[in-house]
């Protein structure tokens, strides 16, 4: 037995020497491009060396835009969402203004709309934002502004997009992008750019054709960046990218994120305040070196008696001692969660009956296994989350999945046509995750379709179903496959809906090929009817 409660818990940082040393001369160099892949496996704590990062190198320099995109924040795995909420951000943090970006994004926006047969153009999201860009007045302000930043090229690629198609837009915005964050470095007070991708390997891999192109757009980003700015991102793995295109093998600087060694971890619990030799040894042995692990070890052995941990499951279930039994029921639902609010604990504490206080909440988001991603937005240690889902039952597995579900649901329901124009992004996070739950209590693709057919139905006439697209896709091969009468009756209902949403993209040649697989499906159809 050993007391530990002489001492405050806290989270040391280790420093991880050849990362940041990596870091700190990217960040001086500009000669070339300059990209850091840092990786290593879950509970590595590559988190904590982001923070740490900007943290000693950035947070003090005035004249660096820096900004963090954590892709656990579903939104942003779409490329066009992710470039503008970058690009917000930084206008938002440092008084700034990316005016070609927003001129092309606007006329995406007219060439998607202003010709459609079902929308009226005033009910669009962002429209009166986007007006004044499409339509400008003589005196604009934003002409002015942009007299004086569009270079001739560029005014003649703004000119051109006129002529492209919707999706070859979308393409374009990297290039405003970079382009607008080229000119703030050189015209205005600032000196250098950092961009921190974190997660870059869970990225989703809707309708994507070949592994490349998931995280394509990231590639293209940073080859329109230029030696401007320094790009890093972690992940799991390292990225291949070289095996994308060859030369992104000689632009990637890799380091991995490894386990402490015996020296490091002991150091970690001493500056913890663990100072019983005994008691560090035993969680130095048994924690493999793992940062998550040290750190829950933190949180066990802070108050007292335990025995000493023989394995890592020891120092697991003295961290879970240490718990509150009500505040343990909200982990395990939270453990479902990809990320949650605020909101969602509010209603999972009523559901559940489960008896936690404002204030027990408070202290529950304090803890460093809870992350903020966003305004309102947490995650838990992805370690923890699989630790407490393997000692779950499967019937409390589809209890919670099926409230996660009904939860987000209820959201969907209550979306009025106010509430979509204001926050476009709200309809997208709830189909994302209520799709999520879905495909986890059902695997019937028929039971897919006309949920989605249902909501498509209901966000239509608000200009919000592009969420709906890369769903559509996964159905269509299973729908395809089976060949009962009610298959391919859906078969052809989805074919007519995705021509009906690729006609309001502007999107023609394919919206033409699936009107024609209507026709060419219903042909047999009636034939047999």
């Amino acid at each position: 037995m050993t007391a530990a409660n002489d001492y405050i818990p806290q989270t040391p940082y280790i420093e991880r020497k050849e990362a940041q040393g990596l870091f700190e001369q990217l960040l001086n160099e500009k000669s070339t491009y300059r990209v850091l892949n840092i990786y290593g496996k879950s509970g590595r704590g590559k988190s904590k060396l982001l923070s740490y990062l900007q943290t000693k190198f950035l947070n003090s320099q005035e004249d660096t835009i820096h900004l963090l995109i954590n892709f656990e924040d579903r939104l942003l795995h779409k490329p066009m969402s992710a470039i503008m909420h970058i690009a917000k951000t930084i206008e938002a943090k440092y008084n700034v203004n990316f005016i070609t970006l927003w001129k092309a994004y606007a006329q995406l926006w007219q060439k998607r709309y202003e010709h459609s047969p079902i929308l009226y153009a005033a009910d669009l999201p962002y429209y009166e934002e986007i007006k004044e860009l499409v339509q400008p007045k003589k005196k604009s302000g934003v002409l002015t502004i942009a007299k004086g930043l569009f270079g001739s090229k560029l005014a003649k690629e703004l000119e051109s997009l006129q002529e492209l198609d919707t999706k070859e837009i979308e393409k374009k915005l990297y290039q405003f992008f970079a382009a607008d964050l080229r000119n703030i470095l050189r015209q205005q007070r600032f000196k250098n750019a950092v961009l921190f991708f974190e997660g870059v390997d869970i990225l989703q891999e809707y309708n994507h054709s070949t592994p490349c192109a998931k995280d394509a757009w990231i590639r293209d980003l940073i080859t329109h960046l230029g030696k401007d700015v320094l790009v890093v991102l972690t992940s799991h793995e390292p990225l291949n990218w070289h095996k994308c295109n060859s030369t992104w093998r000689s632009i990637v600087n890799s380091c991995e994120l490894t386990i402490f060694t015996k020296k490091e971890s002991l150091r970690y619990l001493q500056i913890a305040g663990i100072r019983e030799k005994t008691l560090q040894e035993a969680i130095a042995l048994n924690s493999g070196g793992e940062p998550f692990v040290l750190n829950l070890s933190l949180l066990a052995y802070k108050e007292g008696e335990h025995m000493l941990p023989a394995s890592r499951k020891d120092i697991y279930d003295a961290f879970f001692e240490t718990i509150d039994p009500q505040l343990m029921r909200l982990l395990k639902v939270l453990s479902y969660t990809r990320f949650f609010t605020l909101e969602l604990i509010v209603q999972l504490v009523k559901h559940f009956a489960i008896a936690l206080d404002k204030e027990s909440i408070d202290t529950l988001l304090e803890y460093d296994f809870v992350k903020k991603i966003g305004a309102n937005k947490y995650i838990l240690d992805a370690r923890l989350k699989e630790i407490i889902v393997a000692n779950e039952e499967e019937l409390e597995r589809i209890e919670y999945r099926s409230f996660l579900f009904s939860y987000y649901e209820n959201i969907l329901q209550t979306l009025d046509r106010k509430m979509v124009k204001s926050r476009p992004e709200r309809v997208d996070e709830a189909i994302e995750e209520a799709w999520y739950y879905l495909n986890l209590i059902n695997k019937e693709p028929l039971v897919h379709f006309e949920w989605l057919d249902y909501y498509i139905d209901r966000f239509f006439m608000y200009a919000a179903w592009e969420p709906f697209l890369d769903r559509y896709h996964l159905i269509v091969p299973k729908l395809e496959k089976a060949h009962d009468d009610i298959s391919k009756f859906k078969l052809v209902n989805l074919y007519n809906n995705l021509a009906g949403l690729y006609e309001s993209l502007g999107d023609t040649k394919l919206s033409k090929e699936y009107y024609n697989r209507v026709v060419k499906l219903s042909r047999p159809m009636a034939l047999s009817a």
